[in-house]
């Protein structure tokens, strides 16, 4: 790379949020640069999931007709309740999502990422992997005016810089825009293997017509053994991504290693059938950003953004965060596009990003869940108790044929209380509401 190469913007890592906003920007005129420092995008992203077309449509309205890599539409999705030896289900089919094209689509990052980058390259984005950047270049003022990569003579002039680097914000520190890693607490480390199985199978164990209806469950209880977590099941094509999120802390005070607490749950007598004889693809793991509100770093700085998992963009109970980095992405590189029309690239124009998130979903709802995480913390019953309760109270009032309903309803109140009081159970949901609703 030759020394001193100027452009209208840099963006630093091409995954969702980064190659929204280079798209965006690009799409516009702007020479810009996307710097990622992966083999290719895509390549060090794990994640299973689901890509929200919501997002994308807003970025790129066409979309559809461009063949997105996406695996299935999300026609079935909810929450598996795991006792130790039961499941509960409350899914929700059709209606809503029989959408064309589908609200969500499951989505492998690797094969997805390389796409929408692709996206952003046709819009004129100059794409440059195997390329890490370790610091930020400033004028005389202190304005970020480009960045130092690890290449020989390899400094990047701009005079607007957008920060995509997901959860590991060690540029946001430098940026001084937060001035400390994120706590063990509020980070989850999300695990999963990827199974492959016939197409018809899969369709078959989760009773889907065919591979144009997906499922994706959000699945609590006994796949964290009861404790602050939360699995997934998620349908491709021709592969199920199966795993779960456990928060940092809570792995190494009760000393878990996350590969027995994964094959645990692929061993529950509800999940292992769902996977049984599927060919183990790919194993992995990577780091969410759960903080949220509380973490979230200043967005903005002279000459800089930060967008996506860098800014802790993600919602843990909606399983929120491709959607949030993808508008993100938007939102910075509009700013961006505003201070070039007023040649003015300082904190007084880059606000403008702030105020366009306070417009939209993001911060609202960051703002909203904002006790989410720490309810988690201190309300374990939700992860154990009640998903086990649930079950027993279900298959009671199921299999209480023959027996008095008096008797029936008697023995499910002393399932309940013989785990959580009444009153604690009022208090639960009490706190619960605070947390979901803002309160």
């Amino acid at each position: 790379m030759n020394k001193h190469i100027g452009f209208d913007a840099i963006v630093v890592g091409a995954g969702l949020a980064g190659s929204a906003a280079a798209l965006v920007m690009a799409r516009e005129g702007l020479n810009v640069a996307l710097v990622e420092r992966g083999q290719k995008p895509g390549s060090k992203n794990y994640f299973g999931g689901a890509i929200y077309t919501h997002a994308i449509a807003e970025v790129l309205p066409d979309f559809m007709e461009r063949k997105p890599k996406f695996e299935r539409p999300v026609t079935e999705a909810g929450f598996w309740f795991l006792a130790e030896d039961g499941l509960t289900k409350m899914v929700t089919q059709g209606g809503k999502l029989n959408a064309e094209p589908a609200d969500a689509y499951t989505a492998l990052r690797a094969d997805f990422d390389l796409w929408w980058a692709a996206q952003a390259q046709a819009a004129g984005a100059l794409l440059i992997p195997k390329t890490t950047v370790v610091d930020f270049i400033r004028a005389a003022g202190g304005a970020v005016v480009g960045v130092m990569t690890d290449r020989p003579e390899g400094e990047i002039y701009a005079p607007v810089v957008i920060i995509s680097e997901g959860v590991n914000n060690l540029l946001t520190q430098k940026l001084g825009l937060i001035d400390h890693d994120l706590e063990p607490a509020h980070q989850a480390l999300a695990f999963k293997q990827v199974i492959s199985l016939p197409a018809k199978e899969i369709n078959a164990r989760f009773g889907l017509p065919d591979a144009n209806h997906g499922v994706a469950a959000s699945v609590l209880g006994d796949v964290s053994l009861g404790l602050p977590g939360m699995g997934f099941i998620y349908t491709n094509k021709k592969t199920i991504s199966v795993g779960l999120g456990v928060m940092l802390d809570t792995l190494a005070e009760y000393q878990l290693r996350p590969y027995e607490v994964l094959q645990r749950y692929l061993e529950h007598p509800a999940i292992a059938p769902l996977v049984a004889g599927g060919q183990l693809l790919e194993y992995g793991g990577h780091l969410i950003p759960e903080g949220g509100w509380h973490d979230m770093p200043q967005l903005y700085t002279d000459g800089a953004m930060v967008v996506g998992d860098a800014a802790t963009m993600v919602n843990a109970l909606h399983w929120e965060g491709t959607n949030m980095a993808i508008i993100s992405g938007k939102l910075a590189a509009e700013t961006a596009l505003e201070a070039h029309q007023q040649s003015d690239f300082s904190v007084r124009t880059l606000a403008g990003y702030e105020a366009r998130l306070k417009e939209g979903f993001i911060l609202k709802d960051m703002k909203q869940y904002r006790r989410f995480s720490r309810f988690l913390e201190t309300h374990p019953e939700f992860m154990g108790t009640y998903p086990a309760f649930l079950n027993d109270a279900l298959g009671g009032f199921f299999s209480a044929y023959g027996k008095p309903k008096r008797q029936l309803f008697t023995e499910i109140y002393q399932s309940l209380t013989g785990r959580r009081s009444l009153f604690q159970a009022a208090g639960d949901m009490l706190s619960m509401g605070r947390a979901v609703l803002g309160w």
